[in-house]
């Protein structure tokens, strides 16, 4: 009745090549796929030894020469080419891409930000989309199959203040990714969009560092339930983008991850997104209930207070007054007698 999964891809001996790979998900990931069997060929823009070092300590730990560090401009069309020929010239063979670098700008203030603009758009669409396009002319001409992953951001699904850049480079790699479905079986290409990354790794360049995933790089701040409640880790950016790879299903797709959760489906998403935003109002309405009822405490019994006294005091008058009617009624009724004798 129901058809049966599709055995996994393996990555034993496969190369991969991950663009952001001094950054927290970039390192981890690397890490990831070598001790998974797979080459790997590590691109990003720091020149200070840094690639060098993890190549080494990738090396060091699978015991074999079993990655490669390529410094790349990705705003440059012509070091997008290098690197992936360099690649299949180091290993013989590229079966994976993995689009992981991406550049975040924030609070753009005018005229001054155009280049910066330029930029973000460069290394968070242009770059994956000529990244794939060189990658989809190497399969051809090798007669080969192979997988992108295009690691986007849920800011292409959520618009943010200040990020309107970022997120609408977001959305183009991610319509990008399903506008490609027709490139299956030779190339199947997919995304994966995270929300917060609370990442302590900042590599800077162009890369993702402290924070600098999802929605916006600041710090999610003490109380936002909400937020704290979708905070990711970077092993789960890294075991969904595996997940991405190994998984022959997942093509044209784009996997939402918050918190614990992957949605394979916007709507999805959004609705979990909803029903959590009506768990936090319904968590500040009881709260403010419990504050308000804690300012007028309930009287104690035989406790004697301003009000109490004063309501005494207005019903003794009371008393009084009705007592004094009631005697000149009865002094009348008397008087009343003796005249009638």
């Amino acid at each position: 009745m129901f058809s049966k999964a599709p055995p996994p891809f393996q990555l034993n001996e496969k190369v991969v090549l991950v663009t952001g790979a001094l950054t927290a998900v970039g390192r981890q990931l690397a890490k990831r796929l070598a001790s998974q069997g797979a080459s790997v060929s590590l691109v990003d823009t720091q020149a200070d030894g840094s690639g060098e070092l993890l190549s080494t300590e990738i090396n060091a730990l699978v015991s074999r020469q079993a990655s490669i560090y390529l410094q790349t401009d990705l705003r440059q069309p012509n070091d997008i080419r290098l690197m992936i020929e360099a690649t299949v010239l180091t290993f013989g063979r590229l079966d994976v891409l993995v689009n992981n670098a991406q550049s975040i700008i924030d609070h753009m203030s005018g005229e001054e930000d155009v280049q910066r603009v330029c930029d973000s758009i460069d290394v968070n669409l242009r770059a994956p989309v000529v990244a794939t396009w060189v990658f989809a002319r190497y399969l051809k001409q090798a007669g080969r199959t192979g997988i992108v992953v295009n690691v986007a951001a849920m800011a292409g699904l959520v618009p943010g203040r200040g990020r309107e850049v970022y997120g609408a480079a977001n959305a183009g790699l991610i319509h990008f990714t399903e506008a490609n479905r027709q490139l299956a079986p030779e190339i199947r290409v997919c995304a994966l969009a995270p929300y917060y990354l609370d990442s302590l790794v900042d590599a800077g360049g162009f890369g993702r560092g402290s924070g600098q995933h999802g929605m916006g790089s600041e710090r999610l701040l003490p109380g936002n339930r909400l937020g704290a409640a979708l905070t990711l880790s970077s092993e789960q950016v890294v075991a969904a983008v595996i997940r991405c790879i190994e998984d022959s299903r997942l093509n044209g797709r784009t996997l939402l991850i918050a918190g614990r959760s992957t949605y394979t489906h916007t709507w999805a998403f959004l609705l979990a997104r909803l029903h959590m935003f009506a768990i936090m109002v319904w968590s500040m309405f009881v709260l403010i209930l419990q504050r308000l009822l804690r300012r007028r405490p309930l009287q104690e019994p035989g406790s004697v207070n301003d009000e109490t006294i004063a309501d005494d005091e207005a019903f003794s008058e009371d008393c009084a007054a009705s007592k004094t009617k009631e005697e000149a009624e009865e002094t009348l009724e008397v008087l009343s007698a003796k005249k009638t004798l």
